[in-house]
């Protein structure tokens, strides 16, 4: 008698300690659970912020080309400027929105690598807790 209620004892010194490390658990999820909110309310604000400042460079760069392209009318148009003038004026033109074409391209370049990073990256906890599934089903067997 002596020895089964000690393995008794034994097994509620267990199941205590189980429930305990569950409450742990609970207690660290929860956390976890509120700090993956704010995380996600930054994230949130700031990719408004960020559409608002494509927005913004957008507006900009339209600004600029109607601007480039109220120039090149008035160069255009202008017959006491000489040709060559025009055509040195040309070439400038034609540099500058080479330089903008390949700034936007750039900026669009940086814009799909961090689309495809956050893909991925969306991706590799997807992956993680499939492994672990696969794992966990295996042991099972």
């Amino acid at each position: 008698p002596g020895a089964a209620a000690m393995s008794v004892t034994r097994s509620d010194s267990d199941w205590q300690g189980l429930l305990s490390e569950y409450l742990v658990c609970k207690r660290k999820l929860e956390s976890k659970k509120e700090a993956l909110l704010i995380l996600s309310k930054e994230l949130d604000t700031c990719q408004q912020e960020r559409d608002q400042y494509k927005l913004m460079a957008n507006q900009l760069r339209e600004r600029h080309q109607s601007l480039k392209k109220k120039y090149r009318e008035l160069i255009d148009g202008d017959p006491s400027i000489p040709p060559e003038k025009r055509k040195q004026a040309n070439l400038v033109q034609l540099l500058s929105d080479s330089r903008d074409r390949n700034h936007h391209l750039g900026e669009e370049i940086k814009e799909l690598q961090q689309r495809l990073g956050e893909v991925q990256g969306d991706n590799k906890p997807s992956t993680r807790e499939s492994q672990k599934t696969v794992v966990l089903l295996s042991r099972r067997s």
